[in-house]
Formats: C-alpha cells, structure tokens, sequence
C-alpha cells in the first residue's frame, strides 16, 4: 500500500523511499516483537511514523506512546517534556491516536504515564550526539523488570564500500539529529545496555537491505555462516533485552565513551573501582 497514505496529525507524511529501504528490517524487528509476546509498546524516535504505522496495521500490539522531538526544529540541548496527542492514519487504512513525548532523550530523565511491556528503539541510537545512555536510562525506568527492549541500528564494524565514489561520511542535514552521528559494534551496544540495567537475550547481525551493482557480492559474502563475514558484511545489528534491575546511574562508562569527569548518570572512575552500581528497587 502506498506510503503517500501515511497521515499523522493531518499531514501527509512523504516516506515512500523510507518504507521501501527500510520494509525488510520493519519486518524482522515485528517477527521479533511478536516472539516476546509484546502487546503495549512505547516506541522511541516515531518520526517518519513508518514503523509506528506498521505496529498499527500488524493488529497484534497497541502503540501507548511514542518519544520524539517532533514539535521543536531549533533547539538548544535541553527542551523540557512536552506531551501532546497525536493521530494517525495508516496506509493499512487503520486509525490510532497515542501521546507524543517531545524532549531530548539523550539530555533529560523523565516520567511517562504509560507503562509499557515493551519498548523499540529501532534505527535511533545511531542519530544520537552526546550520551546514548542516557536514552537507555529513561528506557530502563519506565520499564518494569521483566520488560522487553528491542534495539536495532546500523552494524558499526561493517568494511566501508571500497566500490564507493563518494565520501562514505552521513550527508549533513539541515536538523543535527536527522543524520547518523554514530556507530557502533555488537559488542558495543551490548555493553551499553547491560550497563544501564537490562540483561541480553540475543544480539546478532540482520541482513535487511538490498544491495545493487557490484556491492551484491558483500551480500553474499555476509550471509556466509562465519562470525566474521556476519560482523564485516552484514548492514544491521539488533539485540533483544531484559529488564533485571533499576539503573539510575552506571558504574562506569561505556566502552564506547571516552574518558571524562563530566558524564551525568555515570560514577566517577576513581569511585567506580570500589563503588557497586546504583540500582532503584
């Protein structure tokens, strides 16, 4: 069904070429869902609605609320919470209303009202700038333990495209979070999230997107059944997760991060070595 379908609020939203790029790994990320036996999602990052629309149509779960900073263009690092209703009309010809929460992720803790079974941070972290653990730690306190997070994001370990003429660096976007800010690897994101209080299920490597031209030999190469080829060729990583305990602050940084006595949320190093993680509940 047409993508030029998709209505939120009023507005056509314009995500035909998403839907068709992304139409694999939506797919997987449902097959996923439905493995949990997740009903209530919060989904973080709703924009360009695609993926919400699809948790719409499928039928089987109901979207309590979505997280993205959709009202505000210009703005500074922290803009407060702002939670205002929004409606949808899918191209499966579903309708939906739900709350959005406008508000840096990555900047400030906050409540919801919602309390979701599951949530899905799908294609997300990767556009974050500052402290992914941040979004993981509002993640993890409006989960109950037992709660189910699925992460996906493009595979950061990946051999960049010797075949590419142009410079493999993300195209600048007029909005500093539209564009890929980072990457990481499977061990990477799996370290992140078991730091802010989930504990890994399954984490591994999609091959979602289709390739053309020459690139069609490292889709081949990555669906080889070798670790290696997995890590080097396949475009997406995923993880399935947890909730095991309350997390309001990490014991030590990421192995991602670098070194800095500035971190919120993140104990000192020197306290660290001899200080066990806070845990809430």
């Amino acid at each position: 069904m047409p993508a030029e379908e998709l209505i939120v609020n009023g507005e056509e939203i314009a995500a035909a070429h998403y839907q068709r790029f992304h139409r694999r790994r939506v797919a997987l990320a449902l097959d996923h869902l439905r493995k949990l036996g997740a009903r209530n999602i919060v989904e973080v990052g709703g924009h360009p609605w695609v993926m919400t629309a699809a948790l719409i149509d499928d039928g089987a779960f109901t979207v309590c609320a979505t997280v993205s900073a959709e009202e505000v263009t210009h703005w500074p690092d922290d803009i407060g919470v702002t939670r205002c209703g929004y409606h949808i009309l899918t191209p499966g010809g579903r309708e939906a209303s739900f709350p959005n929460y406008s508000v840096n992720i990555e900047r400030t803790l906050f409540e919801i009202d919602e309390r979701p079974d599951t949530i899905i941070a799908c294609e997300i972290i990767e556009h974050l700038l500052r402290a992914p653990h941040v979004m993981m730690l509002n993640i993890n306190r409006w989960l109950r333990v037992g709660g189910k997070l699925l992460v996906s994001t493009p595979n950061g370990a990946q051999f960049s495209n010797p075949l590419r003429r142009k410079s493999s660096r993300p195209a600048y976007r007029c909005n500093v979070y539209a564009r890929h800010n980072g990457g990481f690897t499977l061990e990477q994101l799996v370290d992140l999230v078991e730091l802010c209080g989930f504990n890994v299920r399954e984490a591994g490597f999609w091959n979602v997107y289709e390739r053309s031209g020459a690139s069609r030999v490292y889709a081949a190469l990555g669906a080889l059944p070798l670790s290696y080829f997995k890590e080097k060729f396949q475009r997406t990583i995923f993880l399935v997760a947890e909730k095991d305990r309350g997390v309001s602050e990490l014991r030590r940084r990421p192995k991602c991060y670098a070194p800095s006595a500035d971190w919120e949320f993140i104990q000192p190093a020197a306290e660290a070595l001899n200080t066990p993680q806070l845990e809430d509940g």
